[in-house]
């Protein structure tokens, strides 16, 4: 199978280890983030998800650019990025509150949203958002 072994060349792999890297710090974030707002200020689930993952995605654009891609900005970029997390965004609130629905906890309702969509995000980030 050449296209898997391709996949996992060199350079995808620095790509692999890179993004997990990023993703780990971002969701170290997200999961802290959550716990404060929730268990320490009492706010609502959702909105504390609405705000800690926005913020999370805001920043990504930058770190992912230019330590993940090595990209310069570009508004054509920056629109494709938008929509991309756009779609991410509206995708992992709907993730996230199905398992709430479900009655899982908050925490778990996360770790399954970013177990679902992670990989999806670094295929579109790779063959859409970033590619010049």
């Amino acid at each position: 199978m050449p296209s898997i072994k391709r996949m996992f060349n060199a350079k995808n792999k620095k790509l692999f280890f890179k993004y997990g890297l990023i993703s780990l710090i971002s969701y170290l974030y997200t999961f802290s983030g959550l716990y404060f707002l929730i268990d320490k200020l009492n706010m609502g689930r959702e909105i504390s998800f609405i705000l800690i993952y926005g913020s999370a995605y805001i920043v990504l654009y930058s770190i992912q650019l230019r330590f993940l891609f090595y990209k310069k900005h570009d508004p054509q970029k920056f629109s494709r990025y938008l929509v991309a997390i756009l779609l991410f965004y509206l995708s992992a609130n709907i993730f996230y509150n199905l398992g709430l629905y479900l009655k899982l906890h908050y925490l778990l309702s996360t770790a399954l949203t970013i177990i679902i969509l992670m990989p999806l995000r670094l295929i579109v980030y790779t063959l859409f958002v970033y590619k010049d």
